[in-house]
């Protein structure tokens, strides 16, 4: 597999096309007049362009772009994309993560975090992304946010920055998270502090300039222990 940061991304142009006109990613993507939908679609690709640009390919095959954005911990995954008609799902997330490898190299970032920008068929996407990337942390808040962190399988830390009485004694600690069980409303992500099992029902997530806050409630399988604020850490 090959990787490149695009210097000119003249050459991704009708790949961007044709993908927003099979899979419609936002609504301007199914206009009626073509004339205008076509402007709309090539004013996303010129803002895309000022990004970032990556691209991945197998023995002269395109497998997939990605456009990112430099913030101050981490990287924003703007745009992703892959060419469905030569490679399966696995290869294109394999795909994905060789980019994401390479772009966190270079710009010496520990995690990259993308919104679901898309308007169309979210919660495929959101389907798709869970079934087959299993480097993903797909959080609950508003946004629809992904995280991906650095290394081969995902590897992150919890730790305890803000707790009410029932939780106190376990300010400061640090936890790698196990199975996530996820419900039509809920996400609920095993946690285990000193060998021992909690189960965090995830409520909100604030994305903050220099840290990844995520709040709910836990528990310890039997009874509540209590409200609880976790920062997300990505391991280096």
């Amino acid at each position: 597999m090959k990787i490149t940061h695009l210097k000119d991304t003249s050459e991704v142009w009708p790949f961007f096309y044709d993908f927003c006109i099979r899979s419609k990613p936002y609504d301007f993507c199914s206009l009626p007049s073509r004339q205008l939908r076509d402007k709309k679609i090539k004013s996303s690709f010129n803002f895309y362009s000022t990004k970032i640009v990556y691209k991945a390919e197998s023995n002269g095959k395109v497998m997939g772009f990605v456009f990112l954005e430099e913030e101050n911990n981490c990287l924003d995954v703007n745009f992703i994309f892959g060419v469905r008609k030569n490679f399966t799902s696995p290869k294109l997330i394999s795909a994905a993560h060789a980019i994401f490898d390479d772009a966190l190299v270079k710009f010496n970032k520990n995690y990259l975090k993308s919104q679901v920008r898309r308007t169309f068929k979210v919660k495929s996407y959101i389907k798709w992304v869970d079934r087959y990337d299993k480097r993903a942390i797909i959080l609950t808040d508003d946004k629809k946010t992904i995280v991906w962190s650095k290394s081969n399988h995902m590897s992150v830390i919890f730790k305890v920055v803000g707790a009410n009485k029932a939780t106190e004694h376990l300010m400061g600690k640090t936890s790698e998270m196990g199975v996530v069980r996820k419900g039509p409303r809920t996400v609920v992500r095993e946690l285990f502090f000193d060998d021992k099992k909690y189960l965090l029902d995830e409520k909100s997530v604030d994305f903050l300039t220099d840290r990844v806050l995520i709040h709910g409630f836990l528990s310890d399988d039997k009874t509540t222990a209590g409200k609880i604020a976790l920062e997300f850490q990505p391991h280096k």
